[in-house]
Protein backbone atom coordinates (compact mmCIF):
# COMPACT_ATOMS: atom_id res chain seq x y z
CA UNK A 1 0.00 0.00 0.00
CA UNK A 2 0.99 3.67 -0.92
CA UNK A 3 1.97 5.92 1.68
CA UNK A 4 0.88 9.53 0.69
CA UNK A 5 2.57 12.42 2.38
CA UNK A 6 0.21 13.76 4.91
CA UNK A 7 1.35 17.44 4.73
CA UNK A 8 0.69 17.02 0.44
CA UNK A 9 -2.22 19.34 -0.32
CA UNK A 10 -5.36 17.48 -1.86
CA UNK A 11 -5.21 18.36 -5.57
CA UNK A 12 -5.35 16.84 -9.03
CA UNK A 13 -2.99 19.52 -10.17
CA UNK A 14 0.32 17.88 -11.87
CA UNK A 15 2.40 21.30 -11.49
CA UNK A 16 1.69 21.42 -7.96
CA UNK A 17 2.92 18.29 -7.23
CA UNK A 18 6.07 18.51 -9.65
CA UNK A 19 6.86 21.86 -7.42
CA UNK A 20 6.14 19.78 -4.51
CA UNK A 21 8.54 16.98 -5.39
CA UNK A 22 11.16 19.89 -6.58
CA UNK A 23 11.55 21.41 -3.63
CA UNK A 24 11.46 18.29 -1.02
CA UNK A 25 14.28 16.83 -3.39
CA UNK A 26 16.32 20.22 -3.13
CA UNK A 27 15.68 20.06 0.69
CA UNK A 28 17.74 16.48 0.44
CA UNK A 29 14.94 14.42 -0.14
CA UNK A 30 15.08 11.24 -2.35
CA UNK A 31 13.53 11.10 -5.61
CA UNK A 32 11.66 8.68 -6.36
CA UNK A 33 10.06 8.36 -2.43
CA UNK A 34 9.25 12.05 -3.14
CA UNK A 35 7.07 11.35 -6.03
CA UNK A 36 5.57 8.37 -4.65
CA UNK A 37 3.99 9.98 -1.64
CA UNK A 38 2.61 12.23 -3.95
CA UNK A 39 1.62 10.47 -7.04
CA UNK A 40 -1.39 8.88 -5.75
CA UNK A 41 -3.37 12.31 -5.36
CA UNK A 42 -3.60 12.25 -8.91
CA UNK A 43 -5.03 10.46 -12.10
CA UNK A 44 -2.44 8.21 -13.91
CA UNK A 45 -1.87 10.56 -16.66
CA UNK A 46 -0.98 13.45 -14.39
CA UNK A 47 1.23 10.79 -12.61
CA UNK A 48 2.71 10.48 -15.55
CA UNK A 49 3.07 14.30 -16.38
CA UNK A 50 4.29 14.74 -12.86
CA UNK A 51 7.14 12.29 -13.21
CA UNK A 52 8.06 14.16 -16.55
CA UNK A 53 7.70 17.53 -15.85
CA UNK A 54 10.14 16.77 -11.99
CA UNK A 55 12.96 14.86 -13.91
CA UNK A 56 13.05 16.87 -16.94
CA UNK A 57 13.63 19.69 -14.64
CA UNK A 58 16.28 17.98 -12.64
CA UNK A 59 18.07 16.98 -15.61
CA UNK A 60 18.35 20.88 -17.35
CA UNK A 61 18.63 22.56 -13.89
CA UNK A 62 21.64 24.38 -14.84
CA UNK A 63 20.43 25.27 -18.09
CA UNK A 64 17.64 26.61 -17.14
CA UNK A 65 18.91 28.65 -14.68
CA UNK A 66 21.21 30.02 -16.95
CA UNK A 67 18.53 31.34 -19.13
CA UNK A 68 16.22 32.42 -16.21
CA UNK A 69 19.27 34.77 -14.98
CA UNK A 70 19.13 36.17 -18.00
CA UNK A 71 15.70 37.34 -17.69
CA UNK A 72 15.45 38.59 -13.94
CA UNK A 73 16.60 42.32 -13.07
CA UNK A 74 18.02 41.18 -10.09
CA UNK A 75 20.75 38.28 -10.37
CA UNK A 76 19.14 36.24 -7.88
CA UNK A 77 15.47 35.31 -7.03
CA UNK A 78 14.36 32.83 -3.65
CA UNK A 79 14.55 29.14 -4.23
CA UNK A 80 10.59 28.21 -4.38
CA UNK A 81 9.88 31.48 -7.60
CA UNK A 82 13.06 29.89 -9.33
CA UNK A 83 11.62 26.53 -9.02
CA UNK A 84 8.04 27.71 -10.56
CA UNK A 85 10.25 29.47 -13.62
CA UNK A 86 12.07 26.26 -13.96
CA UNK A 87 8.84 24.07 -14.32
CA UNK A 88 7.51 26.84 -16.81
CA UNK A 89 10.28 27.30 -19.25
CA UNK A 90 10.87 23.26 -19.14
CA UNK A 91 6.90 23.06 -20.61
CA UNK A 92 8.21 25.40 -22.77
CA UNK A 93 11.14 24.09 -24.28
CA UNK A 94 10.61 20.18 -23.86
CA UNK A 95 6.75 19.51 -24.03
CA UNK A 96 5.97 19.88 -27.27
CA UNK A 97 2.53 18.84 -26.86
CA UNK A 98 1.38 21.35 -24.62
CA UNK A 99 0.32 24.37 -25.82
CA UNK A 100 2.52 27.84 -25.38
CA UNK A 101 -0.24 30.02 -24.04
CA UNK A 102 -1.64 27.11 -21.78
CA UNK A 103 1.71 26.50 -20.21
CA UNK A 104 2.14 30.48 -19.50
CA UNK A 105 -1.17 30.87 -17.42
CA UNK A 106 -0.85 27.67 -15.92
CA UNK A 107 2.90 28.42 -14.46
CA UNK A 108 1.04 31.94 -13.81
CA UNK A 109 -1.86 30.56 -11.68
CA UNK A 110 0.68 28.53 -9.52
CA UNK A 111 2.84 31.28 -9.01
CA UNK A 112 -0.01 33.33 -7.75
CA UNK A 113 -1.37 30.67 -5.04
CA UNK A 114 2.57 30.09 -3.96
CA UNK A 115 4.27 33.15 -4.45
CA UNK A 116 1.19 35.74 -4.25
CA UNK A 117 2.54 39.08 -5.70
CA UNK A 118 5.23 37.63 -7.92
CA UNK A 119 2.82 35.91 -10.58
CA UNK A 120 3.41 39.11 -12.72
CA UNK A 121 7.07 38.28 -12.49
CA UNK A 122 6.49 34.77 -13.52
CA UNK A 123 4.07 35.86 -16.55
CA UNK A 124 6.41 38.24 -17.87
CA UNK A 125 9.96 36.43 -17.67
CA UNK A 126 7.70 33.14 -19.74
CA UNK A 127 6.35 35.22 -22.36
CA UNK A 128 9.89 37.22 -22.62
CA UNK A 129 10.88 33.22 -23.50
CA UNK A 130 8.16 32.51 -26.04
CA UNK A 131 9.39 36.05 -27.68
CA UNK A 132 12.64 34.73 -27.91
CA UNK A 133 12.77 30.82 -28.39
CA UNK A 134 14.71 30.64 -31.39
CA UNK A 135 17.81 32.41 -30.33
CA UNK A 136 18.19 31.87 -26.55
CA UNK A 137 18.69 28.40 -26.10
CA UNK A 138 22.19 28.42 -27.50
CA UNK A 139 25.62 27.63 -26.38
CA UNK A 140 26.23 29.83 -23.37
CA UNK A 141 29.62 31.75 -24.20
CA UNK A 142 28.93 34.29 -21.15
CA UNK A 143 28.12 33.53 -17.62
CA UNK A 144 27.53 36.83 -15.83
CA UNK A 145 28.98 39.11 -18.27
CA UNK A 146 32.95 36.92 -18.36
CA UNK A 147 34.08 35.00 -20.58
CA UNK A 148 33.93 30.90 -19.33
CA UNK A 149 36.33 27.65 -19.86
CA UNK A 150 35.20 25.05 -21.34
CA UNK A 151 34.21 22.78 -18.22
CA UNK A 152 31.91 25.49 -17.07
CA UNK A 153 30.40 25.86 -20.47
CA UNK A 154 29.55 21.92 -20.54
CA UNK A 155 28.27 22.50 -16.65
CA UNK A 156 26.27 24.64 -17.43
CA UNK A 157 24.50 23.55 -21.11
CA UNK A 158 24.22 19.81 -20.02
CA UNK A 159 23.44 20.68 -16.56
CA UNK A 160 26.19 18.95 -13.94
CA UNK A 161 27.93 20.59 -11.50
CA UNK A 162 31.24 21.62 -12.29
CA UNK A 163 33.26 19.54 -9.62
CA UNK A 164 31.78 16.40 -11.67
CA UNK A 165 32.08 17.56 -14.92
CA UNK A 166 36.46 18.52 -14.29
CA UNK A 167 36.75 14.90 -13.32
CA UNK A 168 35.00 12.88 -16.29
CA UNK A 169 36.88 15.66 -18.75
CA UNK A 170 40.24 14.68 -16.55
CA UNK A 171 39.44 10.76 -17.13
CA UNK A 172 37.40 10.75 -20.43
CA UNK A 173 38.83 13.96 -22.61
CA UNK A 174 35.75 16.29 -23.48
CA UNK A 175 34.64 14.77 -26.47
CA UNK A 176 33.79 11.50 -24.37
CA UNK A 177 33.05 13.95 -21.14
CA UNK A 178 30.34 15.71 -23.53
CA UNK A 179 28.99 11.79 -24.64
CA UNK A 180 28.45 10.73 -20.80
CA UNK A 181 26.63 14.39 -20.27
CA UNK A 182 24.40 13.51 -23.35
CA UNK A 183 23.42 9.98 -22.07
CA UNK A 184 23.60 11.17 -18.65
CA UNK A 185 20.41 13.67 -20.02
CA UNK A 186 18.28 11.13 -22.08
CA UNK A 187 14.79 9.59 -20.27
CA UNK A 188 16.40 6.00 -19.94
CA UNK A 189 13.71 2.92 -20.02
CA UNK A 190 14.06 0.42 -17.35
CA UNK A 191 15.44 -3.04 -18.48
CA UNK A 192 14.09 -6.15 -18.08
CA UNK A 193 15.73 -9.13 -16.29
CA UNK A 194 14.01 -12.10 -17.33
CA UNK A 195 13.44 -15.10 -14.44
CA UNK A 196 15.29 -18.10 -16.37
CA UNK A 197 13.66 -20.28 -14.05
CA UNK A 198 10.31 -19.53 -15.69
CA UNK A 199 10.66 -18.23 -19.34
CA UNK A 200 13.70 -17.48 -21.99
CA UNK A 201 14.31 -13.99 -22.78
CA UNK A 202 12.35 -14.59 -26.61
CA UNK A 203 9.30 -16.03 -24.90
CA UNK A 204 9.07 -12.88 -22.27
CA UNK A 205 9.55 -10.78 -25.26
CA UNK A 206 6.29 -12.51 -27.14
CA UNK A 207 4.28 -12.00 -23.92
CA UNK A 208 5.44 -7.83 -23.17
CA UNK A 209 3.00 -5.15 -25.06
CA UNK A 210 5.83 -3.15 -26.81
CA UNK A 211 9.13 -3.76 -28.47
CA UNK A 212 12.10 -4.59 -26.91
CA UNK A 213 15.27 -5.35 -27.81
CA UNK A 214 18.02 -7.81 -26.06
CA UNK A 215 21.21 -6.25 -23.61
CA UNK A 216 24.05 -7.04 -26.05
CA UNK A 217 26.05 -8.23 -22.78
CA UNK A 218 23.53 -10.05 -20.82
CA UNK A 219 21.83 -13.27 -21.78
CA UNK A 220 18.84 -12.35 -19.59
CA UNK A 221 18.34 -8.58 -20.30
CA UNK A 222 15.76 -6.51 -22.57
CA UNK A 223 15.28 -3.20 -23.27
CA UNK A 224 11.73 -1.32 -23.75
CA UNK A 225 11.35 0.57 -26.83
CA UNK A 226 8.70 2.41 -25.26
CA UNK A 227 7.28 1.98 -21.68
CA UNK A 228 3.74 2.26 -20.92
CA UNK A 229 2.63 2.50 -17.14
CA UNK A 230 4.85 0.77 -14.40
CA UNK A 231 6.74 -2.52 -14.66
CA UNK A 232 4.59 -3.81 -12.10
CA UNK A 233 1.50 -3.68 -14.56
CA UNK A 234 3.20 -5.27 -17.11
CA UNK A 235 2.55 -9.08 -18.34
CA UNK A 236 4.57 -11.21 -16.27
CA UNK A 237 5.56 -9.14 -13.49
CA UNK A 238 3.21 -10.31 -10.83
CA UNK A 239 4.09 -13.91 -12.31
CA UNK A 240 7.58 -13.36 -11.07
CA UNK A 241 8.81 -14.04 -15.21
CA UNK A 242 10.96 -10.93 -15.03
CA UNK A 243 12.46 -8.08 -12.57
CA UNK A 244 13.72 -4.55 -13.02
CA UNK A 245 17.51 -4.52 -13.03
CA UNK A 246 19.92 -2.79 -15.37
CA UNK A 247 22.60 -4.55 -17.36
CA UNK A 248 25.56 -3.20 -15.66
CA UNK A 249 23.85 -5.44 -12.56
CA UNK A 250 22.75 -7.99 -14.31
CA UNK A 251 26.35 -9.27 -16.28
CA UNK A 252 27.30 -10.67 -11.86
CA UNK A 253 25.23 -13.76 -13.53
CA UNK A 254 28.01 -14.19 -15.65
CA UNK A 255 30.93 -13.45 -13.48
CA UNK A 256 30.18 -16.05 -10.75
CA UNK A 257 32.71 -18.60 -11.19
CA UNK A 258 30.99 -22.33 -11.97
CA UNK A 259 32.09 -24.39 -9.05
CA UNK A 260 30.56 -21.82 -6.93
CA UNK A 261 28.50 -23.46 -4.20
CA UNK A 262 28.08 -20.73 -0.83
CA UNK A 263 27.76 -17.35 -2.24
CA UNK A 264 27.24 -13.99 0.50
CA UNK A 265 26.26 -10.96 0.03
CA UNK A 266 27.92 -8.53 2.15
CA UNK A 267 25.65 -5.54 1.45
CA UNK A 268 22.75 -6.78 0.42
CA UNK A 269 20.50 -3.91 0.21
CA UNK A 270 17.31 -5.30 -1.42
CA UNK A 271 19.30 -8.15 -2.86
CA UNK A 272 19.33 -7.70 -6.34
CA UNK A 273 22.61 -8.89 -7.00
CA UNK A 274 21.97 -11.72 -5.23
CA UNK A 275 18.13 -12.68 -6.63
CA UNK A 276 19.80 -12.56 -9.91
CA UNK A 277 22.45 -15.06 -9.01
CA UNK A 278 20.06 -17.33 -7.51
CA UNK A 279 17.94 -17.52 -10.63
CA UNK A 280 21.09 -18.54 -12.47
CA UNK A 281 22.67 -20.55 -9.54
CA UNK A 282 19.19 -22.32 -8.18
CA UNK A 283 22.11 -24.93 -6.42
CA UNK A 284 24.04 -22.39 -4.64
CA UNK A 285 23.07 -21.04 -1.22
CA UNK A 286 23.27 -17.76 0.12
CA UNK A 287 23.76 -15.49 2.97
CA UNK A 288 22.38 -11.84 2.47
CA UNK A 289 23.89 -9.44 5.19
CA UNK A 290 22.47 -5.96 5.63
CA UNK A 291 22.12 -3.46 8.94
CA UNK A 292 18.40 -2.34 7.26
CA UNK A 293 15.49 -4.67 7.67
CA UNK A 294 13.23 -3.39 5.45
CA UNK A 295 15.31 -3.74 3.22
CA UNK A 296 15.93 -7.27 4.14
CA UNK A 297 12.43 -7.59 4.22
CA UNK A 298 11.90 -6.69 0.72
CA UNK A 299 14.32 -9.09 -0.56
CA UNK A 300 12.25 -11.59 1.02
CA UNK A 301 9.25 -10.74 -0.96
CA UNK A 302 10.62 -10.81 -4.01
CA UNK A 303 12.59 -14.51 -3.24
CA UNK A 304 8.51 -15.24 -3.13
CA UNK A 305 7.57 -13.35 -6.15
CA UNK A 306 10.28 -14.85 -8.26
CA UNK A 307 9.58 -18.30 -6.99
CA UNK A 308 12.83 -19.30 -5.29
CA UNK A 309 13.74 -21.10 -2.93
CA UNK A 310 13.47 -19.36 0.84
CA UNK A 311 15.46 -22.49 2.03
CA UNK A 312 18.32 -21.58 0.34
CA UNK A 313 18.37 -17.65 0.98
CA UNK A 314 19.02 -17.11 4.06
CA UNK A 315 19.22 -13.05 5.84
CA UNK A 316 21.37 -11.37 8.20
CA UNK A 317 20.39 -8.17 10.16
CA UNK A 318 24.24 -6.66 10.36
CA UNK A 319 26.60 -4.96 8.98
CA UNK A 320 29.69 -6.95 7.38
CA UNK A 321 32.06 -5.62 9.90
CA UNK A 322 30.40 -6.91 12.93
CA UNK A 323 28.83 -10.17 11.09
CA UNK A 324 31.84 -12.86 12.61
CA UNK A 325 31.29 -14.63 9.74
CA UNK A 326 33.90 -17.89 9.13
CA UNK A 327 36.11 -17.79 5.74
CA UNK A 328 34.12 -20.47 4.11
CA UNK A 329 32.45 -19.01 1.25
CA UNK A 330 33.13 -19.67 -2.36
CA UNK A 331 32.03 -16.06 -3.39
CA UNK A 332 31.50 -12.65 -1.41
CA UNK A 333 30.19 -9.70 -3.46
CA UNK A 334 30.77 -6.46 -1.99
CA UNK A 335 28.06 -4.02 -3.53
CA UNK A 336 29.18 -1.16 -1.61
CA UNK A 337 27.91 2.23 -0.50
CA UNK A 338 29.23 4.47 -3.13
CA UNK A 339 28.48 8.23 -4.13
CA UNK A 340 25.78 6.95 -7.02
CA UNK A 341 26.93 9.08 -10.09
CA UNK A 342 26.74 6.05 -12.26
CA UNK A 343 22.81 6.30 -12.32
CA UNK A 344 22.39 10.05 -12.79
CA UNK A 345 20.45 8.89 -16.13
CA UNK A 346 17.81 7.46 -13.97
CA UNK A 347 18.26 9.74 -10.46
CA UNK A 348 19.07 13.11 -12.12
CA UNK A 349 18.43 14.28 -8.21
CA UNK A 350 21.90 12.63 -7.40
CA UNK A 351 24.28 14.79 -9.03
CA UNK A 352 22.60 17.71 -7.57
CA UNK A 353 22.94 16.21 -4.04
CA UNK A 354 26.79 14.92 -4.21
CA UNK A 355 29.47 17.22 -3.04
CA UNK A 356 33.12 16.52 -3.88
CA UNK A 357 33.58 16.41 -0.15
CA UNK A 358 31.16 13.24 -0.46
CA UNK A 359 33.84 10.95 -2.65
CA UNK A 360 36.73 10.65 -0.73
CA UNK A 361 35.01 9.77 2.79
CA UNK A 362 33.01 7.04 0.66
CA UNK A 363 36.05 5.27 -0.92
CA UNK A 364 37.28 5.02 3.13
CA UNK A 365 34.11 3.47 3.89
CA UNK A 366 34.06 0.84 0.92
CA UNK A 367 37.65 0.34 1.48
CA UNK A 368 37.02 -0.92 5.10
CA UNK A 369 33.65 -2.74 4.22
CA UNK A 370 35.94 -4.57 1.23
CA UNK A 371 38.64 -5.33 3.90
CA UNK A 372 36.12 -6.65 6.53
CA UNK A 373 34.45 -9.03 3.57
CA UNK A 374 37.45 -10.63 2.33
CA UNK A 375 37.88 -12.33 6.05
CA UNK A 376 34.75 -14.58 4.62
CA UNK A 377 36.36 -15.57 1.62
CA UNK A 378 37.78 -19.33 1.56
CA UNK A 379 41.23 -19.78 0.01
CA UNK A 380 41.23 -20.08 -3.32
CA UNK A 381 37.44 -18.40 -3.61
CA UNK A 382 36.09 -15.35 -5.39
CA UNK A 383 35.63 -11.54 -3.94
CA UNK A 384 34.11 -9.27 -6.73
CA UNK A 385 33.47 -5.75 -5.59
CA UNK A 386 31.02 -3.14 -7.04
CA UNK A 387 30.37 0.34 -7.70
CA UNK A 388 27.56 2.43 -9.69
CA UNK A 389 29.73 5.29 -9.92
CA UNK A 390 32.01 7.20 -11.80
CA UNK A 391 34.93 8.80 -10.13
CA UNK A 392 38.43 6.91 -10.08
CA UNK A 393 38.77 7.13 -6.20
CA UNK A 394 35.33 5.23 -5.82
CA UNK A 395 36.52 1.91 -7.82
CA UNK A 396 39.68 1.74 -9.52
CA UNK A 397 41.63 3.59 -6.26
CA UNK A 398 39.78 1.56 -3.89
CA UNK A 399 40.83 -1.93 -5.46
CA UNK A 400 44.44 -1.09 -5.61
CA UNK A 401 44.55 0.22 -1.94
CA UNK A 402 42.66 -2.92 -0.99
CA UNK A 403 45.25 -5.16 -3.24
CA UNK A 404 48.18 -3.46 -1.91
CA UNK A 405 47.34 -4.29 1.06
CA UNK A 406 46.40 -8.14 1.23
CA UNK A 407 48.84 -9.89 -0.57
CA UNK A 408 46.70 -13.16 0.06
CA UNK A 409 44.70 -11.68 -3.03
CA UNK A 410 45.41 -10.77 -6.66
CA UNK A 411 42.65 -9.56 -9.67
CA UNK A 412 42.01 -11.87 -11.95
CA UNK A 413 43.45 -12.63 -15.21
CA UNK A 414 41.64 -11.62 -18.70
CA UNK A 415 41.39 -15.85 -19.06
CA UNK A 416 38.99 -16.24 -16.36
CA UNK A 417 36.62 -13.24 -17.22
CA UNK A 418 33.93 -14.42 -19.67
CA UNK A 419 34.62 -13.78 -23.50
CA UNK A 420 31.91 -11.41 -23.81
CA UNK A 421 32.82 -9.40 -21.24
CA UNK A 422 36.60 -8.99 -21.78
CA UNK A 423 35.89 -5.56 -23.90
CA UNK A 424 34.81 -4.21 -20.84
CA UNK A 425 37.86 -5.04 -18.87
CA UNK A 426 39.09 -1.12 -18.11
CA UNK A 427 42.82 -2.47 -15.89
CA UNK A 428 43.63 -6.07 -14.76
CA UNK A 429 40.38 -7.88 -13.06
CA UNK A 430 38.35 -4.63 -13.41
CA UNK A 431 35.21 -3.94 -15.31
CA UNK A 432 33.96 -0.86 -16.55
CA UNK A 433 30.80 0.02 -17.99
CA UNK A 434 29.99 3.85 -19.03
CA UNK A 435 26.34 4.63 -19.81
CA UNK A 436 27.57 6.77 -23.24
CA UNK A 437 28.99 3.51 -24.99
CA UNK A 438 27.13 0.72 -23.10
CA UNK A 439 23.59 2.15 -23.05
CA UNK A 440 24.07 1.06 -19.27
CA UNK A 441 24.60 2.68 -15.84
CA UNK A 442 27.95 3.47 -15.11
CA UNK A 443 29.64 0.89 -12.96
CA UNK A 444 32.79 -0.78 -12.05
CA UNK A 445 33.60 -4.25 -11.10
CA UNK A 446 36.77 -5.07 -9.08
CA UNK A 447 37.26 -9.04 -9.57
CA UNK A 448 39.71 -10.84 -6.95
CA UNK A 449 40.38 -14.47 -6.11
CA UNK A 450 41.72 -15.32 -2.48
CA UNK A 451 45.37 -17.07 -2.75
CA UNK A 452 45.24 -20.92 -1.56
Amino acid sequence: MKVLDKNAELTDDPRQVALEVLVAVAKGGRLETSLEKRAGLLSEDNQALAAALVYTCLRHQSRLDFLIRTKLKKSRTDRLALTILRLGLAQIWFFDRLKDYAVVSQTVELARAKIPGRQGMVNAILRDFLRDRDTVWGWPEELDGRRTDPAERLSVFYSHPKWLVDRLVDTLGPSQARALLVANNQPTPPTLRVNPRLATREELAEKLPFPVSPTPFSPWGLIPQSWPGKPESWPGFQEGYFTIQDEASQILGLLAPPKTRRILDACAGQGGKSLSLATVRPEAHFLAVDPNWDRLNQMLKEVRRLGLSAGKLKVKHAEIQSAGLNDEWDLVLVDAPCSGLGVIRRRPDLKWLKSPEDIPRLAEKQLEILKAASLAVTPGGSLIYSVCTLTREEGPDVMGRFLAGSPNFRAWTLDEIPDVLRPLQSEAGALRLWPHLNRADGFFYGLLTRLK
